[in-house]
């Protein structure tokens, strides 16, 4: 006879089977891009806002001149209280041209403000709009692989998953549990499927139809929108474009945070947004994330040894598989309850920074809530 102990290690290696088979399922059904060299048979302007990004401002302007096809390239300095723009005035290439950002006006949020502004200042005709993070850096032949694959899989718009540069511990272990309830909350699949509603854009790298652009409104529309990249993909979706979410680790690199401070500050801005909005759903993510990531360890701690035992080693081993496949070092993986403790906290925080104090901060501005 099962006892109760005994079915809840056999619960936890079925739930983490599953949970592997469905996560290395949605890995080898994004689509992988890597470099394409030589001529881009396309018309690109890029736009880069930047604010306070001196540090890594220069490698990332270079990536973007980098690239063929690239026809203008706007970047906006918005608002910066370090040499930013200094360091963009002093390249010398025609394509480039920086603009000085007024900051948002009030209800806007300073990043689409930025970019719908820029836009304004594009006189050139071109087919497609790139938008880059000052914090991403391209590979050379970054954009060829965007065009090449939104003209393979017919898709207006294209975003990039890239390679995530994680220095201090803290990020090798949160990042890898958000990564993953955001993948769980968007899967790329059912984002590139027009029969789904599922929308999902990550505003560090997008490339989009210009025409396309201007019949939903552009960043103009999601002016007000502190997660304006997903809602621009929602309205792009919506209005029948075809999106498309991509591997790009091969083509792009960032570092999105430096550090608790600056991760806490950015993620309690962004997931309880990710989640819908909505309290409901948040909270439950808080409550799977934390229960997922100590199972192994609870699951030991009641059944004991042998089923508790190899419940914890298969939680465990799912882990490292799941790290590995996402270029994370396997060796953190024994981090991973820790890492999904951190993750409910940052989503619970973030939903009573959005639905009790009705606003958020970011790099010095705060933005009021608009769902």
């Amino acid at each position: 006879m099962i006892t109760a102990p005994t079915a809840l290690a056999i619960g936890v290696v079925l739930i983490w089977i599953l949970l592997l088979v469905s996560g290395l399922r949605g890995v080898r059904r994004t689509p992988v891009v890597t470099p394409k060299q030589g001529r881009v048979e396309a018309r690109v302007a890029a736009f880069m806002p930047a604010r306070d990004e001196a540090e890594v401002i220069d490698q990332a302007a270079n990536g973007v001149l980098a690239q063929e096809g690239l026809i203008r390239f706007l970047a906006i300095d918005d608002g910066s209280t370090d040499d930013t723009a200094a360091r963009l005035l002093a390249k010398d290439d025609a394509r480039l041209r920086v603009l000085s950002g007024s900051g948002p006006a009030p209800t806007e949020c300073g990043k689409p403000a930025a970019l719908a502004r820029a836009y304004d200042e594009l006189d050139e005709e071109v087919e497609w709009l790139l938008f880059v993070d000052a914090d991403v850096i391209l590979e050379s032949g970054a954009l060829g692989a965007l065009i090449v694959h939104a003209r393979e899989r017919d898709a207006d718009l294209v975003t990039v998953l890239p390679r995530l540069t994680l220095a201090s511990a803290i990020e090798k272990i949160v990042m890898p549990s958000i990564g993953a309830l955001i993948v769980a909350q968007y899967p790329p699949a059912q984002v590139a499927d027009p029969s789904s509603r599922i929308a999902f854009a990550n505003g560090q790298v997008i490339l989009v139809r210009r025409a396309l652009y201007d019949r939903i409104g552009g960043h103009r529309a999601v002016v007000h929108e502190v997660l304006e990249d997903v809602r621009l993909a929602e309205l792009a979706k919506a209005a029948g474009g075809r999106l498309s979410v991509v591997d790009g680790r091969a083509i792009a690199a960032t570092r999105m945070y430096d550090g608790w401070r600056e991760l806490r500050e950015g993620w309690t801005k962004n997931l309880f947004l990710l989640m819908g909005s909505r309290a409901s759903r948040t909270i439950a993510w808080a409550i799977v994330s934390v229960v997922l990531g100590w199972s192994g360890w609870m699951a030991l701690a009641v059944a004991g040894a042998p089923y508790g035992a190899a419940a914890l080693v298969v939680a465990l081993a799912s882990q490292v598989i799941l790290r590995r496949s996402g270029s994370i070092s396997p060796a953190w993986a024994v981090f991973a309850p820790l890492g999904a403790t951190l993750a409910s906290f940052l989503l619970l925080e973030s939903l009573w920074r959005h639905r009790v104090r009705g606003g958020v901060a970011w790099k010095g501005r705060d933005y009021r809530s608009t769902r």
